[in-house]
């Protein structure tokens, strides 16, 4: 048996802290150490924060964490943020150190459409250094484009795929329902949708990364995001953010993704129509902390084996 791959994992918020705890009980995948920027952690053992975990000190950078990771295949498991170009700096930084890199930055799942120059940036510095950088988790990630992408491959002459995920945000960590807005008033709503950096982040990467996978070139458009609302209640329940677009000839990706706190059932569907045609459906959800988790990790265990630059989940292999 190979020797595990060291990981590190940097930003220690519920997502991390859930991977690292993840990784503990995958024999291929060593925890290795952890960055964080958060003055009150940095220099504490990192088995406080993480149950089983090793006793080495949290650091406060990539650089000071490397030496934690004995090994050329070490890897960074990165989750700070979910826009591009607010974490970019931080996945040159790992590449200048070393490491392969599986991140959680939904903008990173698909960049060359949103950040064109970025992710040429990263890709010629990845390749330059020989390691590899992805961005994956459930959402996007897995259920709303590498799932359909791998469903509708049992499939031709398919003219619509369609996704809907349906989920109740009260059973979610805190920082979710406030991203989807659950609580607020709807003119608290408002402005915040107007002001930018709110709501679901990746939806546009996932439908061009299933459009990728279909060789379609999405041209006609069409995105809107509304609060859920309930009877009688001033407070919003959440978001429904939909996408859909079009190829010339008029094939479709819809894209449904609801976070609503009313919901009278949870459920994630694909639909894909063509022949046969199919539909996969998950009742009660998939919960997507775990799930996103699962998916770092796999990506992690098969990195080494990726081709080298950035890549997307569809370039990954299977084992």
């Amino acid at each position: 048996m190979n020797a595990p791959l060291p990981i590190v994992v940097q930003g220690l918020g519920p997502i991390g802290v859930r991977i690292a705890e993840a990784a503990l009980g995958e024999p291929s995948l060593q925890v290795a150490g952890a960055v964080e920027i958060n003055p009150e952690m940095v220099g504490r053992p990192l088995g406080e924060f993480v149950e089983g975990a090793p006793d080495v000190p949290i650091r406060d950078s990539v650089a000071t964490a490397r030496a934690d990771a004995d090994g050329d295949d070490a890897i960074l498991v990165h989750c700070t943020g979910s826009y591009l170009d607010r974490v970019a700096g931080q996945l040159e930084e790992a590449l200048g150190h070393g490491f392969h890199v599986v991140s959680t930055c939904e903008e990173l799942t698909y960049p060359y459409e949103r950040h064109p120059e970025i992710a040429a940036a990263i890709d010629a510095q990845a390749k330059e250094a020989e390691r590899t950088v992805v961005a994956t988790g459930v959402n996007p990630g897995f259920l709303m484009d590498a799932l359909p992408a791998s469903l509708a491959s049992i499939s031709h002459g398919i003219t619509a795929v369609a996704v809907r995920r349906v989920q109740d945000p009260s059973r979610r960590r805190i920082p979710f329902q406030q991203k989807v807005g659950m609580g607020l008033t709807v003119e608290e709503w408002e402005a915040r949708r107007d002001a930018g950096g709110f709501g679901h982040v990746g939806l546009v990467e996932s439908a061009r990364l299933l459009a990728d996978s279909l060789g379609w070139a999405l041209t006609d458009w069409q995105h809107d995001m509304v609060p859920c609302r309930t009877g009688g209640q001033a407070a919003v329940a959440g978001t429904l953010e939909t996408l859909s677009g079009a190829t010339s000839d008029g094939r479709v990706v819809s894209l449904h993704f609801e976070a609503n706190a009313a919901v009278d059932e949870e459920y994630d569907e694909i639909v894909v129509d063509g022949t046969p045609p199919l539909t996969l459906r998950f009742d009660g959800g998939v919960f997507g902390d775990d799930a996103t988790a699962a998916a770092v990790l796999r990506a992690a265990r098969v990195i080494p084996n990726t081709r080298r630059g950035l890549v997307t989940v569809l370039d990954l292999p299977l084992r």
